[in-house]
């Protein structure tokens, strides 16, 4: 091996003293002209490098120290903020006429050669320092700045308000949205307005789009007809059956629905993690089998489940847990009959209303479900699949009261308590649903899907026995 390197520096040295300048030859033409391995020729060019005979850089060759050509400056990348610097230049030139309609954001990314999305950050910058005005689905030049012209495009984030006039945020699901749509939104030069439902729509002056959720909401018809009138694209997360697209928005154009837990994917994706567990009988727990989304997990389930593997089922049809909860906030005696001897509430009963609205709903369910927990203990089931955490949580409080040890359990929603517990969950994505519905309103193509379903991924833990840690999907 010496040799054959001391053989391989000497003829590198004279094809170096040879060349006048010139680059070399590559390592593997060298290679192959000696008659030697690649591996070698490396090593001697290399060494070559080291001892300052030779430069060598990626994709510029082999040359003497020295002679090599100068590497041209990269190009900087083309991003929104210098695209709307190029395309305000072409608007102050003249290029453009006050009122005259630029190229739209399609035509705009082909001959740029950037990303719609891109272009649509450029744009709205540009509406921002009043060189832009958008008129439907026009953006027209405007050479005399506007008195926006400070304001950046606004994104109306729109939902239920609670007491205090905020939007109204019950869930983990629920703050992760909101909280995803508005960082996305400020990432994309958008400034989320956040507007609780009144009945009535907000000034839409300096307005992009929309974000729409349907919680909480009895009737959201009034907040969809109002956008679809003012021709605002619009992304809406459907959050129960009855919101989901009908024939009443059907032909819509600036309307996309989004449905992240009421089909069967859920259902479908738990399906492919229990595969592979070794469970030949599993027990479908929900009290609440009366809504659309706990069955259409089980017909997931079902489907996604491999033939041979038995699944009982343990029922109520309640929709939530609203429907025995409804009972205890409007019955004011509930609480005034618990004894709160002992218990520190700071003298405010508010203090401590909901946990307690909460456990005597939990009670009030379990007298009425604990018979279909004990028949799916009797069933042989080696694994309970709950329809969701707050279910899970009832049925291990129902359990441990009664000295049983929970099976191997795993459920829906990915709620901090799951986590907190080590409960197996299928998270629903609620970060990719936000991105989704940002990159559908920046987007100048019109025919996005209507409705769009959001699987999710399981999350794994200690809950569902014999599964390794991690995540899974």
């Amino acid at each position: 091996m010496s040799d054959r390197s001391d053989q391989a520096r000497r003829r590198l040295e004279e094809v170096a003293s040879a060349s006048e300048g010139r680059r070399l030859p590559s390592i593997r033409e060298l290679a192959a002209t000696w008659g030697m391995s690649a591996r070698i020729v490396q090593l001697a060019v290399a060494e070559a490098v080291r001892s300052g005979r030779l430069d060598a850089r990626q994709g510029a060759g082999i040359w003497l120290r020295g002679s090599a050509p100068a590497m041209p400056l990269p190009v900087p990348r083309l991003d929104a903020g210098r695209l709307a610097e190029r395309i305000g230049a072409e608007i102050r030139s003249g290029q453009y006429a006050s009122g005259q309609q630029i190229p739209p954001p399609k035509d705009l990314s082909r001959i740029h050669g950037v990303h719609v999305v891109t272009v649509r950050k450029a744009l709205g910058m540009l509406v921002s320092q009043g060189l832009l005005e958008r008129q439907g689905r026009a953006w027209n030049a405007c050479l005399r700045p506007s008195r926006r012209a400070l304001r950046t495009p606004v994104l109306l984030c729109i939902g239920a308000g609670d007491a205090e006039g905020n939007l109204r945020m019950d869930t983990d699901r629920e703050w992760d949205f909101w909280r995803e749509i508005q960082a996305e939104a400020v990432r994309c030069g958008l400034t989320p307005r956040l507007v609780p439902w009144t009945g009535a729509l907000p000034r839409l002056d300096g307005t992009f789009a929309a974000v729409v959720s349907t919680w909480h909401l009895l009737d959201s018809t009034p907040i969809l007809d109002g956008l679809m009138r003012a021709r605002l694209p619009a992304a809406v997360w459907v959050a129960n059956h009855e919101t989901l697209p009908g024939a009443r928005y059907r032909q819509a154009r600036t309307l996309w629905f989004h449905d992240l837990a009421f089909g069967k994917e859920a259902g479908q994706t738990m399906a492919k993690v229990l595969s592979g567990l070794g469970h030949r009988r599993l027990a479908w727990i929900s009290p609440f089998h009366g809504s659309v989304w706990s069955r259409n997990r089980l017909a997931g389930l079902r489907d996604g489940l491999p033939d041979g593997i038995e699944l009982v089922e343990a029922v109520e049809g309640w929709v939530s847990e609203w429907d025995v909860q409804k009972d205890v906030h409007l019955d004011p005696q509930v609480l005034g009959r618990i004894d709160l001897a002992g218990v520190d509430h700071g003298g405010s009963l508010e203090a401590i209303a909901r946990p307690l609205v909460e456990a005597i709903t939990r009670d009030r369910c379990l007298a009425v479900f604990g018979p279909r927990l004990e028949a799916a203990l009797d069933s042989g089931a080696t694994l309970w699949v709950v329809a969701s955490d707050i279910a899970a949580l009832w049925c291990r409080h129902w359990l441990r009261v009664r000295g049983f040890r929970p099976p191997p359990m795993v459920s829906f929603d990915d709620s901090r308590e799951a986590s907190r517990t080590g409960l197996t969950s299928l998270r629903f994505d609620v970060q990719g649903m936000a991105r989704a519905m940002l990159r559908q309103v920046l987007s100048s193509r019109q025919q996005h899907r209507l409705l769009t379903r959001y699987a999710g991924d399981v999350v794994v833990r200690a809950s569902s026995g014999g599964v390794r840690g991690g995540e899974t999907g």
